[in-house]
Order: C-alpha cells, then structure tokens, then sequence
C-alpha cells in the first residue's frame, strides 16, 4: 500500500458517516499535553479514583478523536470514569517510534498528575498494539505499569500469518491481509521489523489485562497467541471471544448486544 493510497483512505475514513450519536452529558475538552493533542471525555459524577487513557485503532495511519469519539464517550458513561482520548501522530508522516512515545508522554502525565489514581488503558486494533508496546518501554524506566489494561481486537504481530488471516478472509470486511501490511511497512518506516514489531516487546511483566476479539476477525489468531503468552506471566489475564462479531464491533454499533455485553465485561474488568 503506497503513501498516498494510505492518505486517501485516511481521508475516507475521517468522513465516512458513523452509526450512532454521543452518549448525552460527557463534556469534552481539548487538552495539548507535551505537544500532543488529547481529549478529555468527561461523564456525570465520574469516579475520583481512576483514569482511563483511550487509544484508537485505524492501522496507526488513520483514526483521530472525530472517528473514534462517539463511541468513547459511551466508554466514559458506562465505565463511569474520565477517559484521556490521545490524538498519537499518524504513519507515515511520523514512523515507529513516534506514536509510541506519544502514548508514552501522556501516560507519564496522568501517572504524575494522578499520583494515587488507578490508571487504566483501552485501546483498540493498533490502539491495543501501541499499549503493547508502550508498556514495552515503560517496563525500562522507574514509572509503575498501568493498573489494568483491556485490548480489543488487538493486532499484536506484523509478519500477518497467523491461520485465521486467511481462515476469516471472507468473514472480514474491515480488513486484510494485504492493507495490514501496507499499514506495518508505513508504520515500521526504516526501523527494523523485529524492533518495531509488537510481538517482540519486552515482556518481563505486564499489567492484568482483557483481551476481546470477534470469532469472524482475521485478527483473531493474535489474541489467542498472545493471550498464551502474557497468561504465563500475568495471573489476572482473559481472553473472552465474542461469538459472530466483527473487528472492534463496539464501534460498529454501540447500542447491539454483543456491544453492550463488552462494556458490561470491562466495568467488571476494572472493578467500575
């Protein structure tokens, strides 16, 4: 996938018309913290001892808080907590490592600005990818890691051969084989794929995590891969897989079951 047929789809993704509207009362600011741009998402009454960052997916080459925004804002209703919506700068413009160290910056942050809070992170498709490898690197300086940490839909390895990319290739309509490598070659730039790759991220540790994934994603083989990974070293680790759903389904439609049951299973997760 050439640079500019990545800016074109970016584009088209940031006018494309979005199923469903705001979650009433969620006031929401801008906010530039060490240069990047974020949202705050506030809801009624929310809690005063946690914090959510959120961030999206859209292959690190797309997305921004105008395609992600409304359903984050059903996030912070029913999770009943300030979510910070980080805006990471897009591939190919600014390559590996940039949208990590963007994540990275905003997270140290909320760890200064909310010493005692418990510190959440959601992300979805190359949002959860960039969790991954944010905590990679948080793992080598003196920060805590997050408290909890729920990944839906994650697409954690870039070589995208797992079987189900090309065993879900006719269930999938969000994606294939051939953009999620054009997506990884804008976003690797000139690094190395080993040391870009999220799959190769130091794993010394990890935060207790949720991971969900839809049965008809072709994605569906790197949560079960890494779920077996960090379950080895993480005790209060899940996958839950969502019977027929799509690629982060809760974007799709919000207000659907399968939806509503996935905002249900992460206010358990983390104790809302």
């Amino acid at each position: 996938m050439e640079n500019k047929n990545i800016l074109q789809r970016r584009s088209d993704y940031e006018q494309k018309p979005h199923p469903y509207e705001y979650a009433p009362m969620v006031d929401i600011t801008q906010e530039t913290i060490e240069g990047v741009s974020c949202y705050w998402f506030t809801p009624e009454d929310p809690s005063q001892d946690r914090v959510i960052i959120f961030l999206h997916g859209g292959g690190f080459a797309m997305g921004s808080v105008r395609t992600h925004g409304k359903m984050v804002s059903h996030f912070a209703t029913h999770l009943k907590a300030k979510i910070l919506f980080v805006e990471y700068a897009l591939a190919p413009e600014h390559p590996f490592p940039a949208g990590r160290n963007d994540v990275i910056a905003g997270y140290r942050e909320l760890i200064t600005r909310y010493p005692i809070h418990r510190i959440n992170l959601i992300g979805d498709s190359a949002g959860a990818s960039l969790i991954v490898s944010a905590i990679g690197e948080i793992q080598k300086t003196p920060l805590r890691l997050p408290d909890a940490v729920v990944l839906i839909s994650p697409w954690i390895d870039f070589a995208c051969d797992y079987p189900s990319i090309e065993g879900n290739a006719s269930l999938d309509t969000s994606i294939d084989r051939d953009a999620l490598q054009g997506f990884a070659r804008a976003y690797t730039g000139s690094t190395p794929l080993a040391l870009s790759n999220p799959k190769n991220a130091p794993r010394t540790q990890f935060p207790p995590v949720l991971i969900m994934v839809g049965t008809n994603e072709i994605l569906l083989d790197d949560s079960r891969h890494f779920y077996t990974e960090i379950a080895a070293i993480q005790a209060r680790s899940r996958l839950s897989i969502y019977e027929d759903q799509p690629h982060v389904w809760p974007k799709k439609d919000i207000h659907k079951e399968a939806a509503r049951r996935a905002l249900a299973e992460i206010a358990e997760f983390f104790g809302a």
